[in-house]
């Protein structure tokens, strides 16, 4: 239908399509979402992605000039989020990113992508978010922000 945030399919280029990119914590449960053109790049989206975070890291006590990387608090990604652009834009939205890099095989990557894997499929139970029915991106990112509240519901989760 063509609206706001859509853009054409890396798979089949005739299609329009909106991307989500999803942070989400170990048991899935979403906690930012930012939407996009189905062909952005995910590498480029990750300052986005962790700044709409619901939760964002705590600030220092004392402003420090360059604050070490290992204090960071980690944010864990699968492989199209490991170049070192990435590990850039990550590290100015206050997080370190570990994710592995073109290539490498690394212990536990397929834990990770799991929950993003299962975070979206969360999503994909709501007919409204899964068929994109707005043309206004704002309105369908309010649809998001609902269902994630629903799926925080439906989970027990207590904060």
């Amino acid at each position: 239908k063509r609206g706001e945030e859509t853009g054409p399919s890396p798979v089949d280029r005739a299609k329009c399509g909106t991307a989500l990119h999803v942070a989400c914590d170990a048991r899935a449960m979403p906690l930012g979402v930012v939407v996009t053109q189905a062909n952005a790049n995910d590498g480029c989206q990750t300052e986005a992605v962790l700044q709409a975070m619901v939760r964002q890291p705590p600030l220092p006590d004392v402003p420090v000039q360059q604050p070490d990387p290992r204090a960071l608090p980690r944010a864990q990604a699968d492989g199209a989020y490991g170049n070192q652009p990435t590990q850039a834009r990550a590290q100015r939205a206050g997080f370190r990113m570990q994710a592995p890099k073109r290539g490498e095989n690394r212990q536990g990557v397929g834990k990770i992508r799991n929950a993003v894997e299962r975070c979206h499929n969360f999503f994909a139970q709501f007919g409204r978010i899964f068929r994109r029915f707005d043309r206004s991106a704002r309105r369908y990112l309010a649809w998001i922000e609902m269902a994630a509240c629903l799926i925080f519901v439906r989970s027990g989760f207590v904060c």
